[in-house]
């Protein structure tokens, strides 16, 4: 032991003599090409597992693992506390950034396997923004059928060089995630994120916990208890947004065939239509007075014809319209000049002018739960709308299932609903056949549907 610690001695006094570091000779030694120098080359390359096990044990790779894995650095994935801003964040991005920081020399080494065959070698975008040659096995994107031009080929180069690049980063998070897990089994942000995945896609249990297993998934209880989190927290945020009575319902159906593998008389194909909705914040709308509508007008039990309402209305619209008039004869009227930037358009003058500019808004919805519920007919459309008002928690304080305590009351307020033509018709047709009624939600007063842009091309 003591002449071994001698010759090590003296190893390392030669290479201070010769201003070689450790480091630096190792380096050296397995780049080097010398004929002579193969002896220690292919020791340490013989050697590599063991060396790399040491040195892994050391101060360096091993504390990064167990620092890597602590709690306070967010990659515990607790699957009763899940929250929705976990799955709408972008957690490979976070993953990475935090293993880079945290764990520099494990990141390193992983990259280094990853990206090791010299001949396959992935191309990368160099700090001068430039790539590096693409290997003959390099990933790529070939673009559309019949090949680019020469003068897209930079561009392919450089997208196929990005995608390589994002792809690393993903199997080094992956490799270092199982690390994690392995070291510490609460540390599974990243399984965890990959269980809602596999639930939103269908994927077998029996595939699930074989994932599991393998370090790629949480398992399918606590999928299920991550799932129920998120839920519920979804249900009070959509309960928030409809109680604030400042938000509007858009809804339509969607059908799902469940076909049978060998379908008999017994287990045949099941056709099911069923209706999804979602929440709609409105922009500009910041009291519920603006939507406040009084429940005390008497309606007439007997309307007037809906063509005698049109006619008065397009009589009156025609009577009152400035818009077509010229008041000025030696100059065209204002709808002329509305018109007039399609022409300018095709010769190229200008841009046409703003006619009631709509300032751009990014709205965020609330999906609400799906209905099994037919929307294609008017009691469906019927059903759609009591039940989008229970899980909003707002309602009618006469009716049996208002929850005094939590829900709010509607009886005054409008609540506007997105639609296509058909479900406009089929509320239109509820509202003229229940004026009998003598509660606002029963006569359905408080809903105001209207085509929505996406469907009717109208606003």
């Amino acid at each position: 032991m003591q002449a071994a610690s001698k010759s090590i001695s003296n190893v390392l006094h030669t290479l201070q003599t010769n201003q070689l570091s450790v480091a630096g000779f190792v380096q050296g030694l397995l780049n080097s090409k010398e004929p002579h120098h193969h002896i220690g080359r292919d020791s340490l390359l013989r050697n590599a597992g063991n060396i790399c096990s040491l040195l892994y044990h050391q101060e360096s790779a091993h504390k990064e693992v167990t620092e890597l894995s602590h709690e306070r650095h967010g990659l515990h994935f607790k699957a009763s506390a899940a929250t929705v801003e976990q799955l709408e964040g972008k957690f490979m991005e976070m993953m990475a950034t935090k293993m880079r920081t945290i764990s520099p020399t494990l990141w390193d080494f992983i990259s280094a396997l990853l990206d090791s065959h010299q001949d396959r070698r992935c191309a990368m975008i160099n700090p001068d923004g430039m790539t590096s040659s693409l290997g003959s096995e390099a990933e790529m994107d070939l673009g559309e059928f019949g090949g680019h031009r020469a003068e897209d080929w930079e561009e392919v180069v450089m997208r196929a060089a990005d995608r390589n690049a994002a792809l690393m980063v993903i199997k080094a998070v992956v490799c270092i995630s199982i690390f994690l897990q392995n070291s510490n089994e609460r540390c599974n942000y990243l399984q965890g994120m990959l269980g809602f995945f596999y639930h939103s896609t269908s994927v077998p249990e029996k595939v699930i916990e074989t994932l599991a297993h393998a370090g790629l998934s949480i398992s399918i209880s606590s999928i299920h208890s991550a799932v129920q989190s998120v839920s519920n927290q979804m249900s009070a945020r959509m309960r928030r947004a409809v109680r604030s009575l400042q938000s509007a319902f858009a809804y339509n159906n969607f059908d799902i065939d469940f076909k049978t593998e060998q379908p008999t008389l017994e287990h045949c194909s099941n056709f099911v239509s069923a209706t999804s909705a979602t929440v709609i914040p409105l922009f500009g709308v910041n009291s519920t007075d603006q939507l406040h509508y009084p429940h005390n007008p008497a309606l007439p039990l007997n309307p007037p014809h809906p063509l005698f309402i049109e006619l008065k209305t397009m009589m009156r619209l025609h009577k009152d319209d400035t818009h077509n008039q010229q008041p000025n004869p030696t100059r065209p009227s204002p709808w002329q000049e509305d018109f007039a930037w399609h022409v300018r358009k095709i010769l190229e003058l200008c841009e046409p002018a703003p006619v009631e500019h709509i300032p751009l808004h990014k709205t965020k919805q609330v999906p609400c739960r799906a209905m099994n519920i037919k929307q294609s007919t008017t009691d469906g459309n019927v059903e759609v709308m009591e039940n989008l008002l229970r899980q909003g928690g707002i309602g009618d304080p006469n009716s049996g299932d208002f929850d005094k305590d939590h829900d709010i009351d509607l009886s005054e307020h409008v609540i506007l609903v997105h639609g296509d033509l058909l479900t406009k018709e089929r509320l239109d047709t509820v509202s003229d056949s229940r004026r009998i009624e003598m509660t606002p939600k029963n006569r359905l007063q408080c809903t105001l549907a209207y085509i929505s842009s996406a469907e009717g091309g109208e606003g």
